[in-house]
């Protein structure tokens, strides 16, 4: 039996000319059926091109300049709109990376399997709601998701209802790109597990794209390794763990670690072992120590929001929370979507007022501030926020976004201001200065749009930072870098960070003490490495193991 997918010199290109950018550079590969392929790599590496030129999704300026896709025999790339539209039935679909964007949020979860069905014509109109039904018990959905709109359903259940739209075609291909990428580490377990029973019940070839190699070992049977453009390695998933045989590859790995271990060796972090007790001072030295320090304390805060829909309960947000954040102090909020974390930042900003309990910076009643003095506030607690694509004004340059708050704040103008906004670059680790003060966002990778986004955040000289799942987003090599980041401010500038996050191993590497919220309550707290080293609440040993993890668990 010939194999499904057959790609042989494939190269993709963006634009034209002299200016043109070469994404997939001469890549060939084969896919069996039923085989589960795993596609790994960096943003930029070429990886999710790569995968819309497989399914003919490919948009200019994206452009097939060489090669051949070949789908049981079919070239996909000769094929008119037409005749690609036919080809889709019974061939190809694929899973995109944000359940919101895929969906259109002003129509009902039945209306798009509507769509479908009236587009392809293969299913009789009396049998579509029965169809749509089955498709949504296929990826474990109750059928009263059909009835509901996309902003109404949580990104674990946008994501499976993706899935099952793709499903509703009975492809023998599906690519997944990143299907887990914008998910929280239980809810991206439950949907890899959605996926990987899906497979093997129906019968389809996969291939996951994704740039975390530890969730495509999980799943892989094979792995394809991607790196600027070109297929660096083509192995077995336990190979490609146990014996590596390219440089790029044997990086990503050395990005793994267990958060229960005695050392966290990371890149950035080698040798680090647990941190003092909770009770120990923070080590931030007398220079940089600023003498009016205030702490954030919050007591017995709760927030509730009204029901979603009549005759619905009303939310409850932020239960009965108390702590307190000292000056020099790294503190972990962790847990799920839905379990209070960014609730609650909200609430110590005055984004929100909390419905019970106080909030206090020092002498400030936060939750009592009238409009006159947020800007005391705002000045001494900064936020660095998850998305630095969308952080970012893409019109102004990073100077003018910096100068700012600078200016706001410091009351610096002129050469003084612009001096300041070249220190704070320096400070983040971008250099050369002049050259990233005059770039606009779309001209800086993820990484350096997040450390301008700290800049940022530092440009008020700020006593509290609180960073908002500031890596999630980034890819595993630049993560280490902007948490190597964060802690070097703590130490140096002696700033207090509260750390939000659902993933246990950077909280690890860069805050003292770690509270655990869930359903909005706190279910654990205490020094970081203790906490996830001996987990006393079953909430916290599920976020454990539903760490992607390849060096604990067997792989396929």
């Amino acid at each position: 039996m010939t194999a499904l997918l057959e790609i042989t010199d494939l190269s993709v290109d963006y634009g034209e000319g002299a200016d043109s950018t070469h994404a997939v550079n001469h890549v060939s590969f084969t896919l069996e059926h039923g085989e589960f392929v795993g596609l790994v790599g960096e943003s930029g590496s070429g990886k999710s091109t790569l995968g819309f030129a497989v399914t003919g999704l490919s948009k200019p300026p994206a452009r097939v300049v060489g090669g051949r896709i070949l789908l049981d025999g079919v070239d996909i790339a000769s094929l008119s709109s037409d005749d690609l539209r036919e080809q889709r039935h019974g061939g190809i679909a694929m899973v995109l990376q944000s359940g919101m964007n895929a969906l259109n949020p002003v129509r009902s979860i039945r209306n798009h399997f509507v769509d479908i069905f009236r587009a392809h014509g293969h299913i009789d109109r009396a049998d579509w709601g029965t169809r749509a039904a089955e498709l949504v018990a296929k990826v474990e959905l109750p059928s009263s998701v059909l009835d509901r709109f996309p902003g109404e359903l949580s990104g674990g259940m946008r994501q499976r209802v993706s899935i099952a739209l793709a499903l509703s075609l009975e492809p023998k291909l599906m690519v997944f790109d990143e299907p887990t990428t914008a998910l929280d580490v239980l809810v991206q377990h439950a949907v890899m597990d959605t996926i990987i029973e899906l497979q093997k019940r129906e019968n389809f070839t996969a291939l996951l794209i994704s740039h975390d190699l530890g969730i495509v070992l999980e799943s892989a049977q094979r792995v394809l390794v991607m790196h600027e453009g070109e297929i660096v390695e083509d192995a077995p998933s336990r190979q490609i763990l146990e014996n590596p045989g390219d440089d790029y590859t044997k990086m990503l790995l050395s990005h793994y670690a267990d958060p229960r271990a005695e050392v966290v060796k990371l890149p950035g972090f080698e040798g680090r072992t647990r941190r003092a007790p909770a009770a120990a001072p923070p080590t931030v030295s007398s220079r940089t120590r600023r003498q009016d320090q205030k702490a954030i304390v919050v007591e017995h805060v709760s927030k509730v929001y009204p029901a979603p829909r009549r005759g619905e309960p009303q939310v409850t947000a932020v239960d009965d929370v108390s702590f307190t954040l000292e000056p020099g102090q790294s503190l972990a909020l962790v847990g799920a979507s839905g379990s209070g974390k960014s609730t609650l930042a909200k609430l110590i900003t005055a984004v929100e007022k909390p419905s019970a309990g106080s909030v206090r910076f020092g002498d400030l009643d936060v939750g009592s501030l009238r409009r006159g003095r947020f800007r005391q506030l705002h000045r001494d607690v900064q936020m660095v926020f998850q998305d630095p694509y969308a952080a970012l004004n893409p019109l102004h340059t990073v100077e003018y976004t910096l100068t700012r708050p600078v200016v706001n704040f410091t009351g610096l103008k002129g050469l003084d201001a612009r001096r300041r906004v070249l220190e704070l670059l320096d400070t983040v680790g971008l250099s050369p200065v002049e050259e990233f003060a005059a770039k606009l966002p779309h001209q800086l990778s993820g990484g350096q749009r997040q450390r301008v986004v700290i800049a940022r955040a530092l440009a008020s000289n700020p006593q509290v930072i609180i960073a908002d799942e500031p890596v999630s987003m980034l890819d595993v090599s630049l993560r280490a870098g902007v948490l190597a980041l964060l802690e070097d401010l703590r130490q140096q500038w002696g700033v207090s960070l509260l750390y939000i996050t659902h993933d246990l191993l950077s909280a690890r590497v860069v805050t003292d003490n770690i509270m655990v919220l869930n359903g909005g309550r706190v279910v654990e707290r205490g020094n970081t490495a203790e906490v996830l080293r001996n987990p006393s609440d079953e909430y916290t040993i599920r976020l454990l193991d539903a760490i992607p993890n390849p060096g604990r668990r067997d792989v396929a």
